[in-house]
């Protein structure tokens, strides 16, 4: 009995020891694009070795490769891609073939930026013919969204990384429900760790679990403790689109923090913006849905994603502005919200505006910025005064006197959490969406945004880029040396933590 006892002691050490040797060895082996990254999670796993092995499991394996013998998440999203008419029906050559009416010139797309942005996102098309209304706030967008919805007819697909099961949140499920109930086909994706308070919610757990006829939910990467490594697989896509018609696209999630009312206490009120548009780009929002749906469905749903008359008869192109929809994730860009920055950053040859309630994103960009302001480009910053993660607004501040002694303007928002993601380079075009400037959005999460010009989409981008500068204060180098010992050294520290912020 004793010698048992004795092989047991060695023997759960001996294996302990071995997994952190194998660990170490993973990380050094495999692919990373950001050297920082790995050298962080080496020290972690190094200096922490039961804390840090937990900690790599849910936050150091970003993506997770196709592989295996049966088709996976991963593939079937791909195979969307390449067997669309499989998957969506005899429909989707007429799509194509009206969508190539509406692609831009071959000699705009040979033009910077088109030219970059062509060869990054092969797969993206520059559509022109499209229209769009950028909303402000729940208080203007929701209303939108549910007189759309109470108008559909056919089909309504609609994802948010974060689906309150709120005030708001059930406003717009209790439409969608309603609409079901008529005969129109509701699919919902939200993401399981962004939506996780509602799983306490018995309204959203009845339409999890027992749903009525047309109307379907699922989590995309949901948690779970067997695979810890998809924690950091989140969809931080916002999207509605309706009939094929009319999509929303943004930066605004599902909760009655975004309609800044007093329903909200003042800590969870944001700031943010959304957009409604029309034209032939909607069906690149469409796709975009239904790529992340193959994603989450099982393999016996591959070939009930669509129904009758989900796309339009004839895509109406009477809009003037050009649209290209940027996707990052399973079947788009791996690493395309990197990519869209720093193209943004290069392609600026006057000035740049970015805004962005999370400021990560590493030193090679902020070495851009710097460039680009040395090259003689107008380089301003607006993020959040009051953010609503201190550790990441203390992890932006870090880096904040570098750039300023740079020339890079850095601007802080008034007022309660700004969520606002968008940027306008050259007030010629402009990009908004789901991303955030940060590393979260550069390499971990999948995203989706989309680049115009033109149009009155522009002109309103305008608009409100004017608005938020006057409502924000520049931060000046003497204010953020003024900063205690104590609060620099919470702030550098903060920043070590940036591969995973």
């Amino acid at each position: 009995m004793s010698d048992w006892i004795v092989h047991l002691w060695w023997f759960f050490p001996t294996c302990w020891v071995m997994l952190h040797v194998t660990v170490l060895l993973y990380i050094l082996y495999r692919d990373s694009d950001d050297v920082s990254e790995r050298t962080f999670w080496l020290l972690v796993v190094a200096l922490l070795p039961v804390a840090g092995l937990v900690l790599f499991l849910f936050f150091g394996i970003t993506r997770v490769k196709a592989s295996g013998r049966w088709m996976n998440r991963q593939q079937r999203a791909l195979a969307l891609v390449r067997q669309r008419r499989v998957w969506l029906g005899d429909t989707i050559d007429r799509i194509d073939r009206e969508l190539r009416c509406f692609l831009a010139p071959e000699a705009v797309r040979r033009q910077e930026p088109h030219r970059i942005f062509e060869e990054m996102f092969a797969s993206s098309m520059l559509l022109e013919g499209n229209d769009g209304e950028i909303l402000q706030n729940g208080t203007q967008a929701y209303p939108r969204m549910l007189a759309d919805i109470r108008q559909a007819r056919h089909a309504i697909r609609m994802q948010s990384f974060i689906l309150m099961s709120d005030r708001a949140g059930q406003r717009i499920l209790r439409a969608l429900e309603k609409k079901a109930a008529e005969g129109v086909d509701v699919k919902i994706l939200y993401d399981g760790f962004g939506s996780f308070y509602s799983y306490f919610s018995r309204y959203f757990i009845r339409l999890l679990f027992k749903p009525p006829p047309h109307f379907e939910m699922r989590a995309f990467s949901p948690l779970h403790l067997l695979t810890p490594w998809q924690f950091q697989q989140r969809n931080h896509r916002k999207l509605l689109v309706i009939d094929g018609r009319i999509a929303y696209s943004g930066g605004m999630n599902i909760s009655e923090g975004n309609e800044l009312t007093d329903k909200a206490p003042p800590s969870r009120r944001i700031h943010d913006l959304h957009c409604r548009l029309t034209g032939p780009a909607v069906m690149a929002f469409l796709f975009s849905f239904f790529q992340d749906w193959a994603y989450t469905i099982r393999r016996k749903g591959i070939h009930n994603m669509t129904v009758p008359d989900e796309f339009p008869e004839s895509l109406d192109g009477s809009g003037r502005s050009r649209i290209r929809v940027l996707s990052s994730g399973t079947s788009g860009r791996y690493l395309g919200t990197r990519d869209m920055f720093f193209t943004a950053v290069t392609a600026a040859r006057r000035s740049l505006v970015i805004l962005t309630p999370y400021f990560v994103p590493g030193a090679s960009f902020e070495e851009l910025l710097l460039l680009a302001v040395a090259r003689g480009v107008e380089v301003k910053l607006v993020v959040p005064r009051n953010n609503n993660h201190w550790f990441v607004d203390f992890a932006s501040r870090s880096c904040y006197r570098r750039l300023i002694a740079g020339g890079v303007q850095i601007w802080e928002r008034r007022g309660v959490f700004s969520h606002i993601k968008a940027m306008v380079v050259d007030d010629a075009w402009g990009i908004m969406g789901s991303s955030n400037c940060d590393n979260r959005s550069f390499r971990l999460n999948y995203e989706l945004d989309f680049w115009f010009e033109g149009g009155s989409l522009m002109e309103q981008m305008r608009q409100i880029v004017r608005n938020e500068m006057a409502a924000s204060e520049e931060l000046s180098l003497e204010k953020m040396e003024a900063v205690s010992p104590l609060r620099r050294l919470a702030e550098n520290f903060c920043s070590l933590l940036s591969p995973i912020l």
